[in-house]
């Protein structure tokens, strides 16, 4: 299909999705279902006209070109209704606070020294609740905790809130767009086993763990299982960081997370399994039994965003077959789309949906535009081609995107793609093989050899695509106007190659001078040096930054996570141009910084961060403290902010985000009455230079 002969008609289901899509988003902003009903109505009222009207072929024929409005009316309805009935109703937190609760859990994150649940209310002191989802966080962990397991609590819950850091991860919208608003932190052993409550999820976790362990327990290398697992299971969390690094830097991370790759691969070997039905004349049966098979699987590895679209089009593209439709990849594709928003039209927002569906829709409508027109004959070139231009488009619709999520562009990825790819089917079929022995209790040594001979291989090229220069670009901060400019950009540029019109090169220039312009707005609108004392849960971060150097400090850490640091405020460094990040520690001298205790001076600014140690004893024995620009009371002093003033002045009291509720409120009463001025870090960081 090429660009001039495209129409609508090709794609029908683009008429509903993108009205769809659109009624989603005004959902967010709409003031409740009065407009959504009117949009309903007014379309069908506009159906019904146009229906009478039209009462002979003539006036049909005149009105064909104008039925477009009432569906898309309905259609832009219906994606405000979808979300409407999916949003997250709140609760009175005054009745439910400190009342016994019970919940049904749905999923579960087990780290180091706690959990996180997120779990399905069903009970509020004895009475039933409508669904309503919630996100529990205990000290400690209980592993024989699964999922379906029904637990009982006392409610203490608060409002899912932001830190207010510059640039910081929107956890508030995250957690909503999964229908959560309230969170809980409690002690593990507040938790207690009320039963268990079976459900279709939990089964299949129930299969995963049975086949997690049976993998474990074979003599395949610990590497080359969690891969295994990943692949054929979904749950790459075990998978070692620095592996997961070195495949992220080489472009190639989408292969450790189940996606339309891994799905079109099953589908592929299934097919050939059941090839013998065609020569039993049940090629519908062959169809059927695939599109079971695959919607086992999807259920199998957790319901991801990114097997359910796969499956979904994949589905709607067999079903076309059994009732012999022509089947347009476009429109299969959309199909996907349109059903997935009907049961999580949140999906929209997030990043992997996004990323998803902008790839496979690049390389459905690009790919037989670029194709050069090499002989069938020339089968292995072609194949060759078909793998480049492929990898070539999808890194070309997704380098914005990934810049806006992850902060970071790979340029080597159509290289390690190349040279990736036509290994996974071989590692595919064998996976599946061996967890299939894996799961009655079974080994044979050629095929693990096999499967660590692929994983070398795979280690050994991410290794070495990694570490060549420019491979990946890191540090790259880019906003939701530059993303719109860049794809205005692309889809004008696209046009204008197969149009080769004037008027589409004019357009595309002047949306490329105005990308250009936002990114040298971004750049000089950015404060080159700065102050800034951020919001967290843990401690209580001062960063310094300037002409691209940042400095770090956690007074109130005895261990700091430098390396989650660096992740969590990874957009915000970025924006800051911050290429090399130092820390701040003790008995450390340097031109800008110099530690002794809890005191810092970094860039003329005087900082006193009061913890433990500030005892009257010691103040007593200290003597007078001096002059300070910022007085930081962390979570560590437990004393009163009155014995610090005798002791000291300051032009400014920050107080801690991590602060018990007790000793916050009181220190804020001491700012009133000793009348000093106050920056509470619960409501948001304090910056001396805010970014725009």
């Amino acid at each position: 299909m090429t660009l001039d002969s495209f129409s609508l008609s090709h794609v029908p289901a683009l008429r509903l999705l993108a009205p769809f899509v659109l009624g989603i988003i005004l959902a967010t902003w709409l003031p409740g279902p009065i407009p959504i009903i009117a949009m309903a109505g007014l379309g069908l009222v506009m159906m019904v006209v146009m229906t009478h009207w039209a009462n002979n072929p003539l006036q049909q024929y005149r009105l064909r070109h104008w039925w477009w409005l009432p569906l898309s009316l309905m259609s832009l309805a219906a994606g405000a209704l979808s979300l409407e009935l999916y949003r997250p109703r709140p609760l009175d937190l005054r009745q439910v606070n400190g009342h016994a609760a019970s919940a049904l859990v749905e999923h579960i994150d087990t780290y180091d020294f706690g959990m996180r649940l997120q779990v399905r209310l069903l009970a509020l002191n004895d009475h039933d609740v409508p669904p309503r989802r919630m996100l529990l966080s205990t000290r400690g962990c209980d592993y024989a905790l699964h999922e379906g397991d029904v637990i009982g609590f006392r409610a203490s819950m608060s409002p899912v809130t932001n830190l207010g850091n510059p640039d910081e991860f929107d956890r508030q919208n995250h957690l909503w767009q999964q229908g959560i608003l309230y969170s809980q932190h409690l002690p593990v052993s507040q938790l207690h086993h009320l039963g268990h409550r079976p459900t279709l999820l939990s089964l299949a976790s129930s299969c995963r763990r049975y086949l997690v362990s049976h993998v474990l327990s074979t003599s395949l290398s610990p590497q080359a299982q969690d891969l295994m697992i990943a692949l054929l299971l979904g749950n790459s969390r075990q998978i070692d960081n620095n592996v997961r690094h070195r495949f992220s830097q080489a472009g190639i991370a989408h292969i450790l997370a189940l996606s339309g790759l891994h799905v079109g691969l099953i589908t592929t070997l299934i097919w050939f399994i059941l090839f013998p039905l065609d020569y039993l004349r049940l090629k519908k049966l062959r169809l059927i039994i695939t599109l079971v098979t695959l919607l086992a699987f999807a259920v199998l590895t957790g319901l991801s965003p990114s097997v359910v679209r796969a499956t979904i089009m994949i589905g709607f593209t067999l079903t076309a077959i059994v009732l012999y439709r022509k089947s347009v990849a476009l429109n299969a594709m959309c199909m996907a789309a349109l059903t997935t928003l009907c049961i999580w039209p949140t999906a929209i927002y997030q990043a992997g949906f996004q990323l998803s569906y902008i790839t496979v829709a690049a390389i459905v409508g690009l790919q037989g535009i670029v194709s050069p027109g090499i002989d069938r004959k020339q089968r292995m070139l072609q194949w060759l081609w078909s793998l480049v231009s492929t990898s070539l488009i999808a890194m070309a619709a997704t380098i914005m995107l990934s810049a806006y999520y992850f902060n970071s562009i790979t340029l080597l990825s159509v290289l390690s793609n190349v040279l990736i790819l036509p290994v996974m089917p071989v590692l595919m079929t064998l996976g599946v093989i061996f967890m299939f022995l894996a799961s009655i209790g079974l080994e044979w040594n050629l095929l693990n050899g096999c499967i660590e001979a692929i994983y070398g291989y795979m280690n050994h090229v991410s290794t070495f695509i990694s570490s060549m220069p420019g491979a990946h670009i890191s540090g790259v901060f880019v906003t939701g106007l530059t993303v719109c400019l860049f794809y205005m950009v692309l889809g004008f540029l696209v046009v204008w190659g197969f149009k080769r019109h004037g008027k589409w090169l004019v357009a595309t220039l002047a949306a490329m001078v105005l990308l250009v312009g936002q990114l040298v707005w971004l750049r000089f609108s950015t404060p080159s040096s700065g102050l800034m004392v951020l919001n967290d849960y843990r401690a209580t971060p001062i960063l310094w930054h300037e002409n691209g150097h940042g400095y770090a400090w956690l007074p109130d850490d005895p261990s700091p996570d430098r390396e989650l640091f660096e992740q969590t405020h990874r957009r915000l460094l970025a924006h800051l141009n911050v290429d090399s990040l130092k820390w701040v520690v003790d008995n450390m001298q340097t031109d800008l910084s110099a530690v002794h205790g809890q005191f810092a001076m970094i860039q003329g600014h005087r900082i006193l961060a009061v913890g433990k140690h500030m005892t009257n004893k010691w103040l007593e024995q200290t003597g007078d403290l001096g002059d300070y620009d910022l007085l930081i009371v962390t979570k560590r002093y437990h004393g009163q902010l009155s014995d610090i003033m005798k002791h000291c002045t300051c032009k400014l009291v920050l107080l801690s985000g991590d602060l018990p509720e007790d000793r916050h409120k009181s220190h804020l009463e001491a700012c009133r009455q000793l009348q000093l001025p106050c920056h509470d870090l619960k409501k948001g960081a304090y910056c001396s230079m805010p970014i725009k």
